[in-house]
């Protein structure tokens, strides 16, 4: 039980009150012996037992009284863990709320979302006690901290409402960490609201212990997770992938491949009728699922879901470029029923692979050369380093660099290729370039870039393999499953010889020794891979074998390609639309949208001639929830309870409990009150008449 004035209960002594007036009215009469009437005192004794309890229930009602009346005064709460809350006024009260698409999940009977239900508990629960001098909100869509000014604006703030952005939980508690350090604030409350999706709270994170550790060293902190994990009932999600504009003469159509996925517990119908909206015409057509795997090959679960596969929409050959949509019937979700999407005419898929060693770059050639779209125009260059200065770098999509790293003009225009959106991938030089490992102290190559450096070369004796390839990562990036669920067979690579490499980059894929094979350094826009085995047959078996080979590489040529069309697709974030100030709003689900705000919802937008759609991350609509007991070993060692919810209790998280204790009180005191009565007396004659003379007086 939780008490909203807890300082009243130091009135509690209070309630020993009636016992010292009892005590001191007993006192207060002086007793004298009178001989006559102790013959009387026989037959008072066999009711003295009775009188007793009497006297004893009348005292222990008032003590009852006074007890329930300073209890009233304190307005406890129900709740039993609530039991730190109210203890101690806080300094600080911060809430983290996750403002991801699964929050947008709704109870149909209340219209209520996981958000908006979190907010309204919460805001009521702060609303009845004291929430400390500040007041902050972190929202996950713009990761920016907010003061407020009251628990009951939290419902109607920008930054509270639904959005189409992933949540990072660690990010979120590492601001809160910085504002609290910041601040040098005391006793703090932090509230985390969230669906423990796993992709939000990213429970694999190095950096849990290092935020954990950090707060354990803050004294006064403690932390509560309001934690909704219900599956969504009856819930369908939609989404649209490699969108292309395709003319046949005087004819024009886009093709497009569709998605849709049932997720949740409950049963949905067998047929869903989808609607395409392209530039504001619209059209209808039914959908049968199915029974299919569940997206990346996750083991042992089955959902239903309708995958259409080059779906095509004729279209007006004059319109070159524009926007469309596809949406599904209303369910328990929203957020998830309606994909945008953009089009244009295809560029020039161009590559260029700078190597110095023949063999290597006709492998790369011949990877590249063969498009997996014939209908779009294709141009592979293989050119040594010194003939870099011929690269046109405003019509390139992929840069393959097999050599040393390079420095200087070079380095700044490669940066400013990653810069605008394109890829490079790096491959080790031939070993003359750097120095071979030998052991325990050895060096490599002095040159860096992207805080990478080449370090040696690792060789086995004979023909053996130097490693297998022990991990990789199969749900996103260039060595994904593919859009069956099969992995790629980098089981079966063999590997001769690597180069080891020192990077600041997340591996994709690691060899049995730990070594990466495939590494990718974080960047603001574009991407930079590391790849440390060359495709030829002295190196290892990427050529020969060529699957895993070409897929990397045509997958990495595909993402640099979007940086060249005029019309983009988009995952929802902060920084969406930063590479323009002249975004205009074509379409959303909400034409209400603020002008900070956008970027964060879905929608299409359009600055001159160039178009752009975004939309929920792909990993929103396949993440499942995080066991609560996976979520509640992250806050070992620190103050923290976690307090399960559900979207279609509208009850709040803790109700006051004074009128019950007012109750009690009266009860109390009409208990004292009928006690207190006259007790029934027989009226009895006296069978002696004593008459005591003294002097002239009689008794």
């Amino acid at each position: 039980m939780g008490f909203l004035q807890p300082l009243a209960l130091l009135a509690l002594p209070l309630i020993v009150l009636p016992i010292i007036i009892h005590l001191i009215n007993q006192h207060r009469h002086r007793t004298i012996p009178w001989a006559a009437m102790m013959f009387l005192m026989h037959a008072k004794r066999m009711s003295k037992g009775m009188a007793r309890l009497r006297h004893f229930l009348i005292l222990l009602m008032r003590v009852l009284a006074v007890a329930t009346l300073i209890f009233v005064v304190s307005r406890p709460l129900s709740g039993g863990w609530l039991g730190s809350i109210g203890m101690g006024r806080p300094d600080a009260t911060l809430i983290l709320l996750d403002r991801s698409p699964s929050m947008g999940m709704q109870d149909l009977q209340t219209g209520q979302s996981k958000r908006s239900a979190a907010l309204q508990k919460l805001s009521q629960l702060l609303a009845q006690g004291d929430y400390g001098t500040h007041l902050a909100l972190i929202d996950s869509a713009s990761g920016q901290l907010q003061e407020v000014d009251s628990p009951k604006v939290l419902l109607n703030l920008p930054v509270a409402e639904p959005s189409a952005t992933s949540a990072d939980i660690p990010e979120m508690l590492a601001s809160a960490l910085a504002y609290l350090k910041a601040n040098e604030s005391g006793r703090a409350d932090v509230w985390i609201c969230s669906d423990l999706n796993e992709n939000d709270w990213d429970v694999e994170s190095g950096r849990w212990h290092a935020i954990r550790e950090a707060f354990v060293e803050l004294e006064g902190v403690h932390h509560f997770l309001l934690a909704d994990v219900a599956l969504p009932s009856n819930n369908l999600s939609v989404r649209v992938e490699n969108v292309q504009r395709w003319e046949r003469g005087n004819d024009a159509e886009l093709v497009f491949d569709i998605i849709v996925q049932a997720k949740g517990d409950g049963d949905v119908a067998a047929q869903v009728p989808i609607e395409f909206e392209v530039n504001n015409v619209r059209s209808v057509v039914e959908v049968e699922l199915d029974r299919r795997g569940s997206p990346h090959g996750r083991p042992h679960t089955v959902d239903l879901g309708a995958s259409l596969q080059g779906y095509r929409i004729p279209i007006d050959s004059t319109l070159k470029a524009g926007w469309g949509s596809v949406g599904l019937p209303g369910d328990a979700n929203p957020l998830d029923n309606r994909f945008f999407f953009v089009f244009s005419e295809p560029p020039v898929r161009r590559v260029v692979i700078v190597s110095d060693d023949v063999k290597s770059g006709e492998a790369f050639r011949q990877a590249l050369v063969v498009p997996t779209d014939t209908r779009r125009e294709h141009q592979v260059d293989v050119i040594p380093v010194t003939r870099v200065a011929e690269i046109d770098w405003e019509s390139t999509s992929l840069l393959i660099w097999q050599a040393a790293l390079p420095s200087g003009l070079v380095a700044a225009q490669i940066e400013q290729f990653v810069d605008a959106g394109r890829v490079v991938m790096f491959f080790p030089p031939k070993a003359e370039a750097i120095l071979p490992v030998t052991g325990k102290g050895s060096q490599g190559t002095d040159e860096t870039l992207y805080g990478s450096r080449w370090t040696g070369w690792q060789t086995s004796s004979g023909n053996r393999e130097v490693s297998n390839i022990s991990w990789w990562r199969g749900d996103t990036d260039l060595l994904a499953h593919a859009e069956s669920g099969d992995a790629l067979p980098l089981n079966e690579l063999r590997t001769y010889r690597y180069c080891s490499f020192e990077s600041r980059g997340t591996p994709l894929a690691r060899f049995g020794d730990d070594a990466p094979l495939l590494t990718r350094v974080p960047t603001d826009r574009g991407a930079v891979y590391f790849c440390s085995t060359l495709p030829t047959a002295e190196f290892s078996s990427l050529e020969r074998e060529g699957v895993v080979f070409y897929v990397m590489l045509q997958r990495a040529l595909e993402q640099g390609s979007r940086a060249l069309d005029v019309a983009s697709q988009r995952d929802a974030g902060p920084d969406a639309l930063a590479d323009g100030n002249q975004w205009e709003l074509v379409a959303s689900m909400d034409d209400s949208q603020l002008l900070s705000q956008r970027g964060l919802h879905a929608g299409v937008y359009r600055d001159e001639a160039y178009w752009t759609a975004v939309n929920r991350s792909q990993i929103e609509d396949s993440a499942t929830a995080v066991p609560v007991a996976t979520v509640d070993a992250l806050f070992d060692g620190v103050s923290y309870q976690r307090i399960d919810v559900d979207v279609g209790d509208t009850s709040p998280l803790a109700s006051e409990l004074w009128r019950v204790f007012l109750i009690a009180m009266v009860v109390a005191l009409l208990a004292e009150a009928v006690l207190s009565l006259p007790s029934r007396r027989v009226k009895a004659t006296p069978l002696i008449d004593l008459t005591v003379a003294s002097g002239s007086e009689r008794i």
